[in-house]
């Protein structure tokens, strides 16, 4: 990671800008123009980008410190920008060449995309025929490049299967201006994070602008990198909900201690139940952060010595992620329900953090399944 430059630091300096553009965002659906520019000035965007290509490429504890912090100044604003630093770090499993190409065109060029194996694609001289219809696109309307995602078929109709032994689920990048946006996004939470849906139609796209989703090889970048690109994502979506879950509880402690009463009850800051409820949710909070800086810190410090991680780091990864996410809704419920009318009406940072926990709390890659697979292989002795 550049000595010159203090992640964590630029994402502080950004507060008073997010919270400032935090209803704009909100209403227009997307980052307003100042928060783009001020994340490409500050590199934020290229948070993941190897330092090859001119990024940061920070590591782990970083990665979720910044996450953590720009979603406590607003959800909508910190997930748009963890969704860009995430689908930007797949640049890694491109050609070198082309993919230091794409960053600088235009200069601090950011990716989105779903990469769900939606879309159709098949095997052409050079690369790929693609086509499909993709939604939640957070960051798109900002981003250069759109991503989708396929399953390999061959000509018979049969999944297309890789020397490995896993299918060819292919993850590919397309210039914007090659794709439909199609609007769609009119959601009650994450309302500003800019995830409209968007069609690719068919087209030809090179070898060198696609990777496989299992078999991600790292072409530039270190250790980060090796994690693979859906342990990548989880690293935003675990910052995320640390960051959200902070907020509300934060805001409760203000709410409480400006005196808030209710009538015929001891004022909120007084009661037992509360100071007992307000307690055990900021230690779990305060758990799965460290859970989550283990287990990723752990995986990176094992492929810095050179050794692969197996489907058990994965799926401990990706449970480890959804249980933070679980403890996250639990403490920003809790801290709805306290505020009372304070959070119900408008304006509200505590309403806003409910809406926005329980809109990313849906999103498939924190579906609890992943605690069945952590299970399984526990079982089976891996």
């Amino acid at each position: 990671m550049s000595a010159a430059i203090d992640p964590l630091a630029e994402a502080k300096a950004l507060r008073s800008l997010v919270e400032a553009e935090a209803d704009a965002t909100d209403r227009d659906l997307t980052l307003t123009p100042l928060l783009v520019e001020a994340f490409a000035r500050s590199k934020l965007f290229h948070l993941m980008v190897p330092e090859a290509f001119g990024g940061l490429e920070a590591p782990t504890d970083t990665l979720l410190d910044v996450f953590e912090e720009l979603s406590h100044q607003d959800g909508s604003v910190g997930w748009t920008q963890m969704a860009n630093a995430s689908a930007t770090s797949y640049v890694a499993f491109l050609d070198p060449a082309l993919g230091k190409a794409m960053l600088a065109d235009p200069p601090e060029s950011v990716f989105a995309g779903q990469f769900a194996p939606r879309g159709e694609v098949k095997r052409e001289s050079g690369g790929y025929r693609v086509s499909g219809s993709f939604g939640f696109g957070s960051g798109s309307a900002h981003a250069s490049y759109l991503g989708g995602a396929g399953m390999l078929f061959n000509d018979d109709g049969s999944p297309e299967i890789l020397e490995s032994g896993m299918p060819g689920y292919l993850c590919f990048f397309v210039p914007r201006g090659q794709v439909e946006f199609e609007g769609g996004w009119d959601v009650m939470g994450l309302r500003g994070t800019g995830s409209f849906d968007y069609r690719i139609p068919e087209q030809h796209v090179d070898a060198e602008a696609g990777f496989f989703l299992f078999e991600s090889t790292v072409r530039t970048g270190g250790a980060l990198y090796g994690l693979g690109a859906t342990a990548l994502a989880g690293l935003g979506h675990a910052g995320w909900g640390l960051g959200v879950a902070q907020r509300a509880l934060d805001e409760i402690v203000g709410i409480a201690a400006g005196g808030r009463v209710r009538m015929g009850a001891a004022a909120l800051v007084d009661q037992q139940v509360f100071q007992r409820e307000l307690g055990e949710h900021s230690l779990a909070l305060h758990s799965v952060r460290l859970l989550v800086h283990d287990v990723y810190g752990r995986a990176q410090e094992r492929l810095r010595a050179g050794d692969p991680l197996d489907k058990s780091w994965n799926d401990e990864l990706m449970a480890s992620v959804a249980y933070l996410t679980q403890v996250a809704e639990s403490a920003t419920l809790f801290s709805y329900r306290a505020a009372g009318s304070q959070g119900l009406r408008n304006p509200s940072c505590v309403q806003r953090c409910f809406r926005d926990m329980f809109t990313g709390g849906l999103h498939v890659y924190v579906d609890r399944r992943s605690y069945e697979e952590l299970a399984r292989g526990r079982l089976a002795g891996n």
